[in-house]
């Protein structure tokens, strides 16, 4: 099995070769954004979502959404050898990784590389992406199941997916109690708006790798938005940290305040907007548990560099399949 650090050590020179730069005298313009080539990929523009990535790493080579959009974009497309290459650039990232390695596989897989596939689908699996029905149901990976390892791939995903029984708590690392801080939030879940006491959609959070790994999968109601993040406690900075992506492509980078006093996990981020001089928004969302058994969750963003809040969602979280009522909360 070829190590994936030997495709890493040819990117400096492929990806000069294959993904060409914008011509020399070309007229300038303004730069494209991440958030265009959003809406290009929601119109399933690919080659228009191609084109936008390749000037956005064209000006900025360290910008993961624009590699991983990039990526994506040839896959769809068919052009799989600079796909895989994007892809590759794209594992780089903390925040794309977990995504751009099981795509990584999938094209690997197409290409009729088995072994460079079930290599990038375990990272896949090890950084949180261990849904078995996914990967069984992806035509891309068609050509790895009779393969004698597919077994021991789907295998590995199901720890993941065995919840835990009620009375067994979660183990906390030894002297650092931070390191369970956000365990409280596992669980199948309905979300309920705390203003109005409506359904806002579902959302299950599970551990992965061994508990060290929690993997949050969000479905909005009545509508066809929805996000996954990976979240991880740091044992260096002491601090949680979590990577949310959503169905439109975007993404947002959080990490813990451990100054705060705040009960639960108080997680402070940035979001790319294209209104902002810097291209970001500061983000806040404040997760704890409520009552004893449900959770809240409030989301506040700041355009003035934190000096003042917007709240833009209070949620309830309510057990899968139990009665609510707002009343009932003495909201």
């Amino acid at each position: 099995m070829k190590p994936l650090q030997s495709y890493l050590t040819l990117l400096p020179v492929c990806m000069c070769l294959s993904l060409s730069p914008l011509g020399v005298g070309a007229v300038l313009q303004e730069a494209p954004t991440i958030q265009e080539a959003n809406n290009a990929l929601q119109s399933q523009d690919y080659a228009e979502v191609e084109d936008i990535c390749r000037q956005i790493v064209q000006e900025d080579s360290s910008n993961a959404q624009g590699w991983f959009l990039l990526g994506y974009s040839l896959h769809a497309q068919g052009e799989l050898d600079e796909a895989i290459l994007a892809h590759i650039t794209a594992t780089s990232f903390p925040q794309t990784a977990a995504l751009a390695f099981y795509n990584l596989g999938c094209a690997q897989a197409l290409k009729g590389n088995p072994d460079q596939a079930f290599m990038a689908l375990g990272k896949a699996v090890e950084l949180g992406i261990g849904n078995p029905q996914q990967y069984q149901g992806d035509t891309d990976l068609v050509s790895l199941r009779e393969d004698a390892r597919w077994g021991g791939l789907i295998k590995s995903m199901q720890p993941q997916l065995s919840s835990q029984p009620a009375a067994k708590k979660a183990p906390k690392a030894a002297g650092d109690p931070l390191a369970s801080g956000l365990h409280f939030w596992v669980g199948e879940w309905d979300v309920y708006s705390a203003k109005n006491g409506k359904l806002a959609g579902h959302n299950i959070l599970e551990f992965r790798v061994n508990k060290h790994v929690i993997h949050e999968s969000w479905a909005s109601n009545g509508d066809s938005y929805t996000g996954e993040s990976w979240n991880h406690y740091d044992t260096v900075a002491k601090a949680w940290k979590q990577t949310w992506v959503g169905s439109g492509g975007d993404v947002t980078v959080f990490t813990a305040d451990t100054g705060s006093d705040a009960k639960g996990v108080m997680f402070v981020g940035k979001a790319f907007d294209p209104s902002k001089d810097d291209g970001y928004t500061l983000h806040r969302m404040h997760v704890r548990p409520i009552d004893g058994k449900r959770v809240r969750q409030t989301g506040s963003e700041s355009t003035d560099d934190g000096a003042s809040w917007v709240v833009k969602y209070d949620l309830i979280y309510v057990k899968k399949g139990e009665a609510f009522e707002l009343e009932d909360m003495g909201i």
